[in-house]
Formats: structure tokens, sequence, C-alpha cells
């Protein structure tokens, strides 16, 4: 069991002040602290110059995990400045959210938009106990989407050591699921509820912990501490045991015994399942970033939907900004586990199907014989008619580098700017 003495070890937190703040600080946690759970106190203050600052944001990875108002009374910093009272912030973040070695930013926001960096978090916490080497292993396919995944999942179904779902279109996330369980279970604020439900009980989702103010949480008192330490790794034994189970009856329903589970996973979903199972392997699915654009764009014209984050944006040139910040955690993804990873572009399973499969068959660690990839390519021309369904151009090769002819030239210049570090990385042409 992890030394529940340093779950979490803060190495500085380093402030920054900005124009457009009079001042701002961190006060909790500081440079050197060794934290007892998983969860991190965090408060501090901020005043802004000319603007109002609303709240915080907490920010890792690219990602917004919290937005905290600024709600806390502060009266003697406040008086030192002559403004009023609440200038103060406080926040619980579950460390499960952050990589094992964390920077956490703590932004301020004035107005519509984030503004400044108040400071930066550095860290590191400790790593969940992995899970056990019996039965199948995750094998996790980490992409975003219109990049070939479909395709890429019905060749891994037809393989005999490696089992697949697709009650709807591959789109199966047991693991995922239970990713997300896990992580809501062990926010502070919803385990506290336990023992400080504050407010009505008569609201539905009062458990989370996501309405009504934060509960106190001190890590000194055995209770909260145990909440916050070995209830959390309990937490995450009981959600791998279900993601087994399922896929033990899955397994048995199938007559197979195979070696890997294969699902689709967010960056976020994708990061914990493979905590969670040391063992298991990750595929990185990569497309020209510029063509995944085009077909996100053309598929939800064609369903008339505003899928794959698109309605979260206010413009084409937005969502493609957005993606950018997608495309960098993939990055820094990569970054962290690539020496037990595989990176597969859609290009190259297209151009050269049986080179491509053998080598992440290898990879895999299973069958990578002639008679096995020829299995699989024969099993893909059978689903060719409903993944037909699927497409936005009229096969695969056409696929490949329609941003040229289909992307207007603001879009284009979006996509320079928000994937020029992707595409370099992964090979493609810039």
């Amino acid at each position: 069991m992890v030394d529940p003495s340093a779950l979490i070890e803060i190495r500085e937190v380093e402030h920054r002040l900005a124009p457009e703040l009079v001042g701002a600080e961190v006060n909790l946690p500081a440079g050197g602290d060794r934290l007892p759970t998983y969860a991190i106190d965090l408060r501090g203050w901020a005043i802004g110059e000319g603007v109002e600052v609303s709240a915080v944001e907490l920010v890792a990875d690219g990602a917004t995990l919290q937005s905290v108002p600024l709600d806390v009374e502060r009266p003697h910093t406040a008086a030192s400045f002559g403004v009023g009272e609440q200038i103060g912030f406080r926040a619980l973040v579950n460390a499960l959210a952050l990589p094992t070695e964390f920077e956490l930013e703590v932004v301020a926001r004035t107005g519509a938009d984030a503004g400044p960096t108040i400071a930066v978090v550095r860290g590191r916490r400790a790593r969940l106990g992995g899970h056990g080497d019996a039965g199948p292993q995750p094998l996790v396919v980490t992409t975003l989407g219109r990049t070939g995944s479909m395709l890429l999942m019905r060749l891994l179904e037809a393989h005999p050591d490696l089992l697949v779902l697709r009650p709807h279109r591959y789109e199966q996330r047991v693991a995922g699921y239970w990713v997300e369980v896990l992580l809501t279970l062990t926010e502070p604020s919803s385990y506290m509820r336990q023992l400080a439900p504050a407010g009505s009980l008569d609201r539905a989702r009062w458990w989370l912990g996501d309405e009504g103010p934060a509960p106190g949480f001190n890590p000194q008192d055995g209770l909260q501490r145990w909440l916050g330490s070995e209830a959390v790794a309990s937490i995450a034994t009981i959600c791998t045991e279900r993601i087994d189970a399922l896929y033990a009856e899955a397994a048995t329903v199938a007559g197979a015994q195979p070696r890997y589970f294969a699902e689709k996973h967010t960056l976020r979903s994708a990061s914990l399942t493979t905590e969670l199972y040391p063992r298991a392997r990750e595929v990185f699915l990569v497309r020209d970033f510029r063509d995944m654009v085009t077909s996100i764009l053309a598929f939800n014209r064609m369903r008339g939907v505003q899928g794959f984050g698109e309605s979260a944006a206010d413009t084409a040139v937005d969502y493609v900004d957005r993606l950018g910040q997608w495309a960098e955690g993939l990055l820094r993804s990569l970054a962290r586990r690539r020496a037990s990873a595989h990176v597969l572009r859609y290009e190259d399973l297209v151009r050269e199907p049986q080179a491509t499969l053998a080598g992440l068959l290898e990879y895999l660690e299973v069958d990578a014989g002639e008679a096995e990839i020829t299995l699989m390519l024969d099993a893909l021309r059978a689903e060719m008619p409903e993944l037909a369904e699927h497409r936005t151009s009229s096969d695969s090769a056409a696929s490949i580098g329609r941003w040229r002819t289909e992307l207007d030239d603001e879009l284009k210049q979006a996509c320079g700017r928000s994937f020029g570090a992707a595409l370099e990385a992964f090979g493609y042409e810039p």
C-alpha cells in the first residue's frame, strides 16, 4: 500500500502577478507540503485592477477542472486594499483528475473570458494500486472521433485474442463509464457529504456534492483522512471489479478467451484506465487533424447535429481552436506514456493495411500471422455496406487530404495555428 502520509507532494507554488490584478495569492497548499489524502485543499484570494474577479478556474492539461467563486471573506487582506471582504476562494481538488506529475493552474476569471494566471501548483501524486493479471486486459484506443475508429474496431473484433462489444456502433464505454464513476465518487465534495450533507436532502443529487457550499475537510482527522486515502483506493478496486465482471460475462457469452478487451477512450478515461491496469496496452489512433476537422463538420452537417463537441463552440474557427487544445492534450498524454503505447495513423491503415496491422498485432504480442490478418480484412470487407453509412467521402482513399479542397482559407489558417505541433509530431505535412 502507498504510504498514506505522502499521497501528494507539492513541489512548488509559483505565483504570478498580472497587470489586471491588484494582488492575488494561493495560501494553501505550499511548496514542500506532503498531503495524506488524494484531496488538495486549495485556498487563496484575488483582487482585480479596475475589473472584478468573479471566480477562479483550476486548469490542468488545458482542461478546466473547476470554477470556484470568490465567496470567502478575507477581512484583513481586504481592509489593506480597501475593498469588500469577499475576495477569497476555496476548492477541494480530486487529485485523481490530475496526472501523476501535475501542474495545476489557478486562473482568474474577469468577465466572460479567463483572465491571468494567479499561480501554478506543481507536484506529484501517488499512483493507484495496479490491477492483477487475471482476466483480459484493456486495449485502450485513445482518439476523438472521425479518425477511422469504427474501421479499426471492426478489424480488432475479428481477431480471436481481442474482445470487442458492439451493441451500438462500437461505442461501448465500459471502462470509461466506471472511470467516470470513480472520479465522481472520489470527489472530496461528494464523499464528505456522508459526514456533512450541507443542505437539503430533498435535492436528488445532494450526495454528489455539486450543489451547495463546499464541505469542510480536515485531513488530520482520522476518519476524514481515511475517506480521502484508503476509501478512495477501495472505490477504485470496486470499479475495476465491475469492469472485469462485465467482460468476463461477455467472454462467456461469446465463447471466447480473449487477452484484451478493446474500447475507444477519451484522454481523461485513457489516463486513469492505464493507471488502474498496468498491463493495459494503448493505441493512439490519429488522423491528419485537418482531415479530422473536415470529416467532423461534414458528418455533423449530414446528420443535422453538432456532435464531437462542436455545440460548445461559437463558430467553426472557435471549434478548431478547441480541438487544438485537445490535440495538445493528446501530445502530452503520448509523451507520458510513449514507452508503453503504440501510434497508429489512419492513413497508414488505409494505404498499407497488412503492414500496419502486423505492427499493431506484434505490439499486442498476439498472433500476427498472415491468416489472422486476412481474417481481419475479410471481416472488414463484409461490413463495408454498414460502415458506408458512417462515411462522408466516397471511399477511404478519397478521405485522405480532403481538407485541401473542402476547407475554406479561414479554417485552413485556423488548423495551421491549432495543430502545428501535433501535425509535426505525428509526421504530417505542415
